[in-house]
């Protein structure tokens, strides 16, 4: 099997398939006609599926693979065929899914020493993907193929899973549960378990424990607008700089390990601006009227309300803390020019959107909502397709129409989320799942020496989250007034992911500098300990 999952590993890694590239929607049909050589789904054609994701010209695969003994215990094999861009590789870019090409060219550069030790070993194959995922892909498509062919070794049913766009909004996994759910009431089954197999992640650096997740953290992206007042340069304390207020709350939020969750041991990462900027679209002596700024914050138990919460305190402390700072400056100001200087005093709120959009929906009514249902068509066709500028485009507007235009801050939501997943042992499926943790991990000691770690949270976010949704409607009610695009760009299939819910047992490739240049794998453990583990654990469910 070690040689097969290695050719397949690389015709996959071959296939640049970038998340929204064309060579994504490629990368199914790739994967279709690999999984269609397997005599099993020649024979049965309808249980091979190019499954056409809503709205989106994308499609995932779904291969059901039905024990010849009469069983409704079922298997979810989850994976995700599309990688991130390659510009980190520079001139290299072009070769980054060429893993000979690039062992070749790497041994002419400089590299940091642990990875010239990798490269000068033999044991690890460089390139986009050979990590994060394929290699899990492709050990997941050569055990599909062996059970088929040997079906006596098992006594339950192989659904393969492999979707596009996780590296995105997860619009692979979202626009496929409604087919989970179908295929699991059309042919009866029972979803006792998925496996996932996402590389290990470092829970810090230099960490090189080899961990087995029995869950995935979840994540927000909260979005906080900042309107500021306008003014001349040449007058700025007339006005107020939306930057500086932003910036202050930024610096209290950046890496902050107050806003951390712990579960045991295991501690989030702190949250980290994705994107700071203002509102200017072009150069002018007037301070921007607006600046704006997202966060990835990562989530354990805190829900949507507990992070506007956080959010709303740290922005009401932060804009005393700038307005104090001003006073000072005006001060210090006044004692250096004679100027009689009308300094205004400014009273800055926060409002979340809600609190905002039903302010101007009150002042405006059907005119704010008509105007909206115009724009987003044609702010979405003139290419505003990023799920956080169109967000940024939608809150701009209304405070357009809010009727009190002094400065302001409001706290909002973009896409994505993802939930966390964590197994608690409540149901028979949770309990068995982590009854086979402790096997596994026996196992992993005794035929590889290998010691496995169990941890509760893959730390990188994975779609492990969505078959892990509780209480879902009670999130639709917290997310959907604050996150502007819910129901327009994004939603969630709440009902239909809450009817899937099962236990994750993610049991990972081993791999090194995922979204790097020098992302590589190692093969000796990922060719022979991970699809074992994960047979293993097959044969034993």
């Amino acid at each position: 099997m070690k040689s097969n999952i290695y050719n397949t590993l690389l015709q996959l890694v071959q296939c640049p398939s970038i998340t929204e590239s064309l060579d994504e929607k490629n990368m199914a049909h790739v994967l279709y006609g690999i999984l269609h050589e397997i005599s099993y789904f020649h024979n049965n054609p309808n249980q091979l599926m190019l499954h056409p994701i809503p709205d989106h010209d994308l499609y995932s695969i779904i291969a059901l693979w039905k024990n010849p003994l009469p069983t409704k215990k079922t298997v979810i094999l989850l994976s995700h065929f599309d990688v991130v861009a390659v510009d980190e590789y520079g001139y290299l870019k072009d070769h980054a899914f060429d893993p000979e090409f690039l062992a070749k060219e790497f041994h002419q550069l400089s590299l940091p020493f642990d990875v010239q030790d990798d490269l000068t070993s033999g044991d690890w194959l460089f390139g986009r993907g050979t990590m994060d995922m394929k290699c899990g892909l492709a050990i997941e498509i050569e055990v599909l193929r062996y059970y088929a062919a040997h079906p006596e070794k098992l006594d339950c049913n192989l659904l393969l899973l492999a979707v596009p766009d996780e590296e995105g909004n997860s619009r692979g996994m979202l626009g496929s549960a409604s087919m989970l759910l179908a295929l699991r009431d059309t042919h009866d089954l029972d979803y006792h378990l998925v496996i996932n197999t996402e590389p290990f992640f470092p829970l810090y650096a230099g960490d090189t424990k080899k961990y087995l997740y029995t869950g995935s953290i979840g994540k927000l992206l909260p979005m906080i607008y900042c309107a500021g007042k306008e003014t001349h340069v040449g007058e700025p304390y007339s006005g107020l700089n939306p930057n500086l207020i932003l910036s202050e709350i930024n610096r209290r939020i950046e890496a902050n390990p107050q806003f951390c969750e712990s579960w045991g041991r295991f501690v989030t990462p702190p949250p980290s601006c994705l994107k700071q900027k203002d509102l200017k679209d072009s150069y002018s002596v007037q301070i921007p009227r607006a600046a704006v700024a997202y966060y990835n914050w990562m989530i354990l138990r805190d829900t949507p309300q507990v992070i506007l919460n956080k959010l709303k305190k740290v922005s009401e402390e932060a804009i005393v803390s700038v307005l104090e700072e001003r006073t000072k400056q005006v001060t210090a100001y006044l004692r250096k020019s004679d100027y009689p200087l009308q300094v205004p005093t400014w009273d800055v709120e926060v409002k979340t959107y809600d609190e905002v959009y039903r302010k101007a929906l009150e002042t405006h009514g059907d005119g704010l909502i008509q105007y909206l249902n115009q724009q987003i068509p044609q702010w979405i066709e003139n290419g505003i397709k990023d799920d956080r500028e169109l967000t940024i485009k939608i809150v701009d507007t209304v405070y357009a129409y809010y009727p009190e235009k002094k400065p302001l801050v409001i706290l909002l939501f973009a896409p994505p989320y993802y939930p966390s997943c964590f197994n608690e042992g409540t149901t028979n499926h949770e309990a068995a799942a982590l009854s086979m943790v402790d096997e596994l991990i026996a196992y992993a000691q005794s035929a590889f020496d290998t010691i496995l770690e169990p941890c509760a949270f893959f730390p990188g976010l994975s779609d492990n989250s969505y078959f892990g949704v509780k209480n879902g409607q009670s999130i639709v009610h917290e997310f959907k007034p604050n996150m502007p695009l819910w129901g327009i760009s994004y939603d969630m299939p709440i009902d239909t992911l809450e009817q899937i819910h099962v236990p994750v047992l993610n049991i990972g490739t081993l791999g090194k500098d995922p979204h790097k240049y020098t992302e590589r794998l190692n093969l000796p453990y990922s060719l022979t300990v991970t699809p074992a583990i994960i047979m293993k654990c097959l044969e034993h469910i």
